[in-house]
């Protein structure tokens, strides 16, 4: 299986490098013929996305889902030259919603900067608080209606990132990641790179039943690792009518997952040290309008990883859909913020895109 995994990833990285070769070569070599620059005016984007970290608490037979109380999320990501960062906000639940799965505290910050070729994101995740969505499946199960077994205490703190290379110039990364430029022709490229993550997950200890029947459980686990892959992906811009688009990619990727296991038992502490291999493919198709002052968009995207669980062991769930929706304006960046943008490119020239 690892050998079938890795032939079919240098395959399609070569497939597509090949044809990014052919393209650059028979195209018209000027980017502006393809990309419309927006990059010097300020964007404000409202987005709706169900992109919540869940994970996968094994017990026994079961998997059990746990997630933190949020269902969907809702946030402004403002753009303006390299840079694009997305501020979120935590919408209410009710009473009814809090009791039965918990009061989650959560926070996320995520930004990008985006220049002509490279393309770095890096996102913080920070959860208190979650439920176990398949309930039904719990030993002994609940009979209480609506309610879900919850881990108030369990706490993650994930952080992660990103850099990837596209290699033909009239692809535009800006068009689609932050609207900051306009992809007028159609274009695609081969985009390989590197993906990481830090995670630490703890307090799974205690467990809250119906009636605020709060119990310790005697067998649990803590982790904290480190994981780097190196991805290899295709994408594509498809044009039409002017500033319609649709759009997709799929990036296959193979890494390493270092993580500690600090195990809990009535008898001992123990600690335990892992490497492990896995495989993702990362896949996504995507829908828009970008006119010269109104964007809009939907997109949705799938992951899947091959990472096996061992037994307490909590880890990312392995397979996730999440969608995007987004609208969006453009207008003249304020003075304070071209001038503050400008000190930090003056400072640190490696942001300007004329280095890049």
């Amino acid at each position: 299986m690892k050998v079938f995994f890795f032939i079919l990833f240098t395959g399609i990285s070569s497939f597509f490098y090949a044809q990014d070769v052919l393209r650059d070569t028979l195209a018209i070599s000027a980017p502006n013929l393809f990309i419309q620059d927006h990059k010097n005016q300020f964007n404000v984007k409202f987005e709706v996305s169900n992109d919540v970290l869940t994970y996968n608490l094994p017990q026994e037979d079961i998997k059990l889902r746990i997630k933190p109380n949020l269902n969907i999320k809702y946030g402004f990501v403002l753009s303006y030259k390299f840079a694009s960062i997305r501020l979120g906000i935590r919408p209410k639940v009710s009473d009814a919603d809090e009791l039965n799965k918990g009061d989650s505290k959560t926070f996320r910050i995520h930004f990008k900067l985006l220049f002509d070729y490279w393309s770095h994101h890096f996102a913080y995740n920070y959860a208190k608080g979650y439920y176990i969505v398949n309930t039904e499946d719990f030993t002994p199960p609940i009979t209480k209606s609506n309610f879900h077994i919850q881990f108030p205490n369990l706490t993650s703190n994930t952080f992660t990132g990103s850099s990837m290379y596209k290699f033909n110039e009239n692809y535009s990364v800006r068009a689609i990641e932050s609207q900051t430029e306009i992809q007028i022709k159609s274009a695609g490229s081969f985009m390989p790179g590197v993906v990481y993550s830090y995670y630490n997950i703890k307090g799974a200890g205690e467990i809250l039943y119906p009636e605020d029947n709060l119990v310790t459980r005697p067998n649990y686990s803590d982790i904290k690792g480190f994981d780097i892959s190196l991805a290899a992906g295709y994408y594509y811009t498809f044009v039409f009518k002017k500033h319609w688009y649709a759009n997709a990619f799929a990036t296959p990727s193979i890494g390493l997952d270092f993580h500690n296991t600090t195990e809990h038992t009535p008898d001992a502490i123990t600690s335990d040290n892992n490497i492990d291999i896995f495989y993702t493919l990362r896949s996504g198709i995507g829908i828009g309008y970008n006119g010269e002052k109104i964007f809009l968009g939907a997109n949705f995207s799938h992951g899947n990883s091959s990472e096996k669980f061992s037994d307490n062991e909590i880890k990312l769930k392995t397979i996730a859909n999440t969608f995007h929706v987004f609208i969006g304006y453009r207008f003249k960046a304020p003075k304070a913020v071209r001038k503050s943008v400008d000190l930090i490119e003056e400072k640190i020239p490696i942001l300007n895109d004329d280095n890049n």
